[in-house]
Parts: structure tokens; sequence; C-alpha cells
């Protein structure tokens, strides 16, 4: 069974810094410009309206959020986000309507280790003040990897750093609030680690990164499909996708065309199609 992947509609289409598709090849996207030698970049965040992209540099846990913003059809070079200068952050991740831009950070912390989850609003053409929308209270529990929905909802890595197992946990938004967050049931065995969720915005398909229970390999990304409001069995991507190495999870783009890969420190790219299935 193939899943079809559907257009977005967005306002403006990302124009990819100039650089054509690679098809069903796996490439270095954007070398020189998002992709650095000797710099470990992942976690593309591309504005639905396609003039903004974040991503994450740097090795956990001193990473910086990096922003690039098009102006009169040019890309300026890239800098800082304004909200990541005082901190450590990473994992960016825009809600499905541009108007706000999620990522996990130790802002205000002490232990640079305590991650959380944080947003920005866009306000006109800037954005505001970062504001904690999740934070479990619990100092042995840290939240990365946002991914956000069309309602609202964030799915997140609930991370146990006394097991070093992951949860995906999700925290609805209802009123202005965001719910108590729980855990939601990705089907994998017995009590493997689960990670950095990539959620299609109207919840057809979650992207995770996976290590199974009493596996001696390392993670592989996998793919599970909501079948009667439940999750499917994760299916693994294969050899194609996957590495030797752990794998994080994947990005897709607003317009659906292209799969963001991470891997040797860059951030690599294929067309989505054939590979959602």
């Amino acid at each position: 069974m193939f899943f079809i992947l559907r257009a977005t509609g967005q306002n403006n289409t990302f124009d990819y810094f100039g650089f054509s598709s690679p098809g069903e090849k796996i490439e270095l996207f954007a070398p020189g410009i998002i992709s650095q030698q000797d710099v470990k970049e992942y976690s593309l965040a591309i504005s639905p309206g396609g003039d903004e992209v974040f991503y994450s540099k740097g090795t956990w846990p001193e990473c910086k959020i990096i922003h690039m913003k098009k102006i009169d059809n040019k890309w300026p070079e890239p800098e800082i986000a304004t909200f990541s200068e005082d901190c450590y952050s990473t994992e960016p991740a825009f809600s499905p309507d541009g108007k706000y831009l999620y990522f996990s950070s130790s802002k205000g912390m002490t232990d640079i280790n305590q991650y959380s989850i944080w947003r920005v609003e866009k306000v006109g053409k800037s954005w505001g003040n970062a504001t904690k929308v999740i934070d479990i209270t619990d100092s042995n529990v840290w939240e990365f990897h946002p991914g956000v929905t069309n309602n609202g909802t964030v799915y997140f890595c609930y991370w146990d750093s006394k097991t070093n197992i992951g949860s995906i946990y999700k925290s609805e938004y209802l009123n202005g609030v965001y719910s108590e967050p729980v855990k939601e049931n990705i089907p994998v065995q017995g009590n493997g680690s689960v990670t950095n969720p990539f959620v299609d915005p109207d919840e057809r398909f979650i992207i995770t990164s996976i290590q199974t229970e009493n596996s001696q390999s390392k993670y592989d990304t996998f793919i599970s499909f909501r079948e009667n409001k439940k999750w499917s069995v994760p299916k693994n991507f294969g050899e194609r996708l996957n590495t030797p190495e752990d794998d994080d999870s994947f990005d897709i783009s607003p317009d659906e065309r292209f799969l963001f890969i991470y891997r040797n420190d860059d951030v690599y790219w294929t067309e989505t199609q054939n590979v959602i299935k």
C-alpha cells in the first residue's frame, strides 16, 4: 500500500536555495549554506510560507538554533536566532499555520541538560519572546523534538535520563492551555526506546527513531500510520534510508516534496515519492 502525500497549498513555495531536486538519490542539502564542513547541522524547519528557515547547529547539550529569513528575494548569511542567543536550544518545528515556532531548550536553567519545550509567536514580521509550554516536573525527564499538528497538539520525546530510554508523549492545546502530557502508544517491542517524532499535521503518520528492547543495534528510523485512531506497528524504512550508525528521525518539507535526513553531521535530502508507503 502506498500512502499518497499531498501538497499543502503554501502561499509561497520554498526555493530550496536554488538547488535542483535530487530525485530518488540521497544528496547533501544546500552545501556551503546549511551543510557546513566540520559542523553538525540537523532538525531543519522551513516556514509554510517558504521565506524562513531554522535549524540546529552544534552537539547537544551545547546547541544553538540558526535562523535565515529571505529579504528582497535574497537569503542572508545564517545567524543565531534571537531567542537562542542567551541559551542552548535545538530542534525547531513550525506550527502548520506558521504562527509559532516550537523548540527544545535549557533556557534559564543552571543545568544545561534540563531541556523543555518552548515556543515563540510570530508578531508582524518578527518573533516575540520565548515561552515555556511543556515541562514535566521531574528533573530526570527532559523534553525534546516537538512536532505540531493542525489542531495544536504537540508531540515530543520524553527522555528518561536515568534509564536513557525515550517515549513519545503528547499534549493537547485546549482553550489556550496545554493539557497534562500523556504517553502515546507506539507499539514497539517491550520497553524499546522511541524518540524524535515527526508527526504529519493531520496525524496520518508519525516518523520516529527507535531502538528495540535488548537490541544491540543502533537507532533506526520507522514510520507508523494512524489506523482506527491507533498507531500501526512501526515499519522500518530499510537500508536505503537507515545506516549502520544511529539514525535520527526525519523531517518533511511543508510542500511534502522532500524528506530531510540527518547523517554524518549534515543535512541530506531526497524526494518523498515512493518513500512514504
